[in-house]
């Protein structure tokens, strides 16, 4: 049995709908909601009717039932982050915020800001007492975040603070930690926080096993050893999986960072903290610890989730620097260079623009390519956003889009009794409601490029990585282009969200 990279049986899933957490349908202005400027204009005007309204909230994503380390690193570099075991993105087209994909490292704040230093200092005054001086900055010399951190956690008596990593598993002391958070800073009530949502949220994971489960001793290596330096060298893959990092102070629980290390980074999935120690920005020291822990066990970026800007609870994360990805040129981009195109809740997609005030024809989607990330762009490249001329209301992508959806439905079979969704459908809605994907959005496959793949027989070598498991009659074998092309319009829909790339490891389709 091959190792599966990764398994769904799931549909993919675009849902629409008015319940946004983070601008919760009331930004000021409004017309804000709309991601460009021509949707922004036609707000204001109150026409054409679907963009007459405050803009969805909108997901689109699937569950997964097992993916590894690997593959999930490679999705989060698509756009996508977890809620337990689904994975989801936003359509930040037609969304109402602009989610992007954030990620940072220590060198990013090289130069510490004087909030980054007082939170360090906040806390170490507080573990030492008042009249602490080991902590006291020297005018002159740098702020080295990294080694006040390892040398309070190293010298502090351990029943004073310390953490301890651990599996996610739950527990009461976690649970009630959490419901405490919940209903302290979030004003959720007591009705709405359950431990069946706590597990589902902070506890399952799409992970195998053998990547949760660790023994004694693999833990206490890892407690014993990460602030030592030992696993600055280590290979990529000795240290993966989820974990629960816990904070303790006075032997009390008071706080849980919830992670997951993969090969290349560490993925920030939540923290939760005790409202009673709210005084010693317990957030904020998470975010310079995790950035410790990034380079102490020899990976390269913290991810931080998304950035979105125009929201508060989201902005304070550009004080950790760092660079916000761009879904569709699939480019890593620094968030000082990037401000300015994104300052708003504008939708980006870097181009290049070697001349002043360059007036951009309408353009085509890009090619979604699956090589490894580039870092930035060349030094020195004057950059432009070409995102109005690609999905503007006269953006070029949408015309070619209906004319390959045609070429599509008469070349394909499957795709024969596909829905046609009027545009402004994805634009209008009352409620929550489920949709088929998009034939046009930001970070997606392009229709063009799908229909590429299907004549160049690309799309038949892919699927020669696909195996199904049937359920009736219990039993996994090799996709049958022939024979089980009842599957294919999924399948396709799966290739365009998550890339082409993901059907060169061994993909497992339950039915």
């Amino acid at each position: 049995m091959p190792e599966f990279d990764l398994i769904t049986g799931s549909d993919v899933l675009y849902i629409k709908g008015k319940d946004c957490g983070y601008c919760h349908g009331s930004k000021d202005p409004m017309e804000q909601g709309y991601s460009l400027d021509s949707y922004r204009k036609m707000y204001k005007q109150g026409e054409p009717e679907e963009y007459s309204k405050y803009p969805n909230s909108t997901t689109m994503g699937f569950v997964i039932y097992m993916c590894s380390p690997d593959c999930y690193e490679r999705l989060m570099n698509r756009g996508f982050r977890r809620s337990g075991t689904f994975l989801y993105r936003s359509d930040i087209l037609r969304n109402c915020c602009r989610l992007y994909t954030l990620r940072t490292c220590l060198r990013f704040i090289a130069h510490p800001t004087k909030e980054h230093r007082h939170t360090v200092n906040r806390f170490e005054k507080y573990l030492r007492g008042e009249n602490n001086s080991a902590g006291k900055h020297v005018a002159g010399v740098p702020f080295d975040i990294k080694r006040r951190i390892l040398d309070l956690e190293l010298t502090i008596d351990g029943s004073r603070f310390r953490t301890v990593i651990g599996p996610v598993h739950a527990t009461d002391e976690k649970y009630q930690l959490f419901r405490k958070y919940q209903m302290g800073v979030h004003r959720e009530k007591e009705s709405e926080v359950s431990l069946k949502g706590f597990k589902r949220f902070l506890c399952k994971t799409p992970f195998e096993s053998k990547y949760i489960d660790h023994d004694d001793e693999y833990w206490e290596r890892l407690n014993g050893g990460w602030r030592k330096g030992l696993f600055e060298e280590s290979d990529p893959h000795d240290l993966v999986g989820p974990i629960h990092e816990c904070y303790y102070l006075n032997d009390k629980l008071i706080a849980i960072a919830v992670l997951d290390i993969l090969p290349e980074s560490i993925s920030s999935v939540y923290f939760i903290w005790d409202p009673d120690f709210a005084h010693l920005g317990l957030g904020n020291l998470s975010a310079l610890r995790e950035l410790v822990l990034t380079e102490m066990l020899g990976k390269k970026y913290y991810y931080m989730g998304y950035y979105i800007d125009d929201c508060k609870k989201m902005r304070y994360k550009a004080k950790f620097g760092g660079e916000i990805l761009d879904i569709c040129s699939r480019k890593f981009v620094r968030l000082k260079d990037a401000e300015k195109f994104i300052e708003g809740g504008r939708l980006v997609v870097f181009g290049t623009d070697d001349e002043e005030n360059n007036e951009l024809p309408p353009l085509n989607e890009l090619e979604i390519l699956d090589d490894q990330i580039d870092d930035e762009f060349p030094q020195g490249t004057k950059l432009a956003n070409i995102a109005e001329q690609i999905y503007g209301f006269e953006g070029g992508s949408f015309t070619k889009a209906e004319r390959i959806m045609r070429k599509l439905r008469g070349e394909i079979p499957a795709l024969q009794d596909l829905d046609e969704v009027d545009e402004a459908e994805y634009w209008c809605s009352e409620g929550k409601e489920t949709m088929q994907l998009p034939k046009v959005s930001p970070g997606l496959v392009p229709l063009w490029q799908i229909h590429e793949i299907s004549q160049d027989g690309m799309l038949q070598k892919l699927l020669g990585n696909l195996f199904l498991y049937d359920q009736q009659n219990p039993g996994f074998y090799r996709y049958q282009p022939g024979f089980d092309t009842m599957y294919l319009k999924q399948i396709l829909d799966l290739i365009r969200l998550v890339g082409p790339k993901q059907f060169e490891y061994p993909t497992l389709y339950i039915i």
